[in-house]
């Protein structure tokens, strides 16, 4: 999509399909004096992936933020598991042994740590046999912590957990039509939105009776358009590519500095504030990065 006035139609060989709603906002985007920047929505059927709207809007001021994040969590390994851990960086450090990552390396290499911890040993041993019996008679582990003036290593590390959670992305946009006229658009434009994050709900054996089911809802594509240029998909791109996403939440408000107010004569409103959220359908990983993510 070079221009929000795109609206090319399709390829005669295409499959027959509902038309395209396109639509923008203001009214001038893309044209002189109104704007070389905005952003582009792009909606499909989650079925068909055919497209269902296409929607240009104004870029607005929260719309430039994004975030990465990698999950560790907290894990106690124990004295067993700190040995296995501290055996195989020594076989790391050392580049490997010949033979590769095999058990009996592992168990040399286990055997090797053991020795190298027998001055605390006494210690270690009086304190894991308290550990083991306090299941049993309540207390004993702390009584024999407070006898010795110490407490077992619980050798915790940062257990990298993968990626956990999906990137979302928030878009607040403030529509001050200048007409009624204008007003229907912007009404339009949030209609679309509220019908495609929305699932369908069909079927029932009777007209009265609900379906047992429900459709997904559209998934999006939104681009970034700078200077009137898509931004590129790849690892030169400036700033940050959205990834395909679903719309988790469309928060709307109608009122005019908290009052209602309407074009003279007609329910339109003369004010429309829309939010948009999106969470993306793929988690971060760093080749993503050199997609333009």
């Amino acid at each position: 999509m070079g221009s929000p006035h795109d609206n090319t139609a399709p390829s005669p060989q295409a499959p027959v399909r509902l038309p395209v709603m396109f639509a923008q906002y203001p009214v001038g985007l893309g044209h002189t004096g109104g704007g070389d920047n905005w952003i582009s929505f792009e909606s499909f059927d989650f079925k068909s992936q055919n497209p269902v709207f296409n929607i240009a809007l104004y870029i607005p001021g929260d719309a430039l933020t994004t975030s990465y994040k990698s999950d560790y969590a907290s894990t106690q390994l124990g004295a067993l598991g700190a040995m296995g851990d501290k055996a195989v960086k020594h076989i790391q450090n050392q580049g490997g042994p010949a033979g590769g990552m095999s058990i009996e390396n592992l168990k040399s290499a286990l055997a090797a740590s053991s020795s190298a911890q027998t001055s605390e040993g006494a210690a270690v041993g009086l304190l894991s046999t308290a550990a083991r019996t306090d299941v049993m008679v309540q207390g004993t582990k702390t009584i024999m912590e407070r006898a010795q003036g110490a407490v077992l290593n619980p050798y915790t590390v940062a257990a990298y957990q993968g990626p956990t959670d999906m990137r979302t992305h928030d878009f607040t946009f403030q529509m001050l039509p200048q007409d009624v006229n204008e007003s229907k658009a912007c009404i339009k434009i949030v209609n679309a939105f509220k019908r495609s994050m929305l699932p369908s709900h069909g079927g029932g054996s009777e007209t009265a009776a609900p379906s047992m089911l429900f459709g997904y809802p559209d998934q999006y594509r939104i681009s970034f358009f700078i200077n009137g240029e898509e931004l590129p998909d790849d690892g030169t791109s400036p700033m940050f590519n959205i990834g395909k996403s679903v719309c988790t939440a469309c928060d709307l408000d109608f009122t005019t500095e908290s009052v209602p107010l309407f074009f003279g004569g007609t329910q339109y409103p003369v004010t429309i504030s829309m939010k948009l959220s999106f969470m993306e359908l793929e988690v971060m990983y760093r080749e993503r990065i050199d997609q333009g993510a």
